[in-house]
């Protein structure tokens, strides 16, 4: 015999996920910009959290260790605007507390991390998915999520996150700064 679920458990259960996922939206910790534009959130994750969702993805604990070394800053950008947006991490800036530039740690470096130590392809591939695309152009209402990696930084630094307009990047140049990120430890 199946069970049936009432059709208020059911609505119940959706609006607690909603206010949920607003509320996490306001948890310490994470940065947002908004405008009639876009939104950008940024946030970072434990070395904890980093360990424990590659292990479950059954990395090594060679790669593991290697990913533990660098602050993972995980962003979120939506296009708000009826004009092309364009994702470029290249174009990005990370600014250390004494103004100097953090080298962003890119997929090609990653790449080579890996083949260093042996990396599956798999996993590979898996840890790919989890960076934010390195040009992605951004339509209305469309959003992109990823992680984008630097060195271990130990005082709070700064992200400045430049996005060309345009279907052919010859548009307005659109310049966010969010402050305060810093490593979690």
């Amino acid at each position: 015999m199946i069970n049936r679920i009432p059709i208020s458990f059911i609505v119940f259960s959706l609006c607690l996920v909603v206010v949920t996922a607003c509320e996490a939206k306001e948890k310490p910790g994470r940065i947002k910009f908004e405008d009639k534009h876009l939104i950008i959130r940024a946030s970072t994750s434990t070395p904890e959290q980093i360990d424990a969702f590659y292990t479950g993805r059954g990395f090594s604990r060679e790669a593991i260790n290697e990913i533990k070394k660098t602050c993972f800053v995980t962003t979120m950008v939506k296009n708000k605007d009826y004009e092309v947006l364009w994702l470029i991490p290249d174009d990005w800036s990370f600014i250390d507390a004494d103004g100097k530039h953090i080298k962003r740690i890119t997929r090609l470096d990653w790449n080579k991390t890996w083949q260093s130590i042996g990396l599956k392809k798999a996993h590979q591939s898996t840890f790919g998915w989890t960076q934010l695309p390195e040009s992605r152009d951004l339509r209305a209402d469309e959003h992109a999520a990823g992680n984008l990696t630097i060195p271990w930084q130990d005082r709070a630094f700064k992200l400045a996150a430049v996005f060309r307009t345009k279907h052919d990047k010859s548009g307005e140049t659109r310049t966010i700064t969010l402050k305060g990120l810093q490593c979690k430890k």
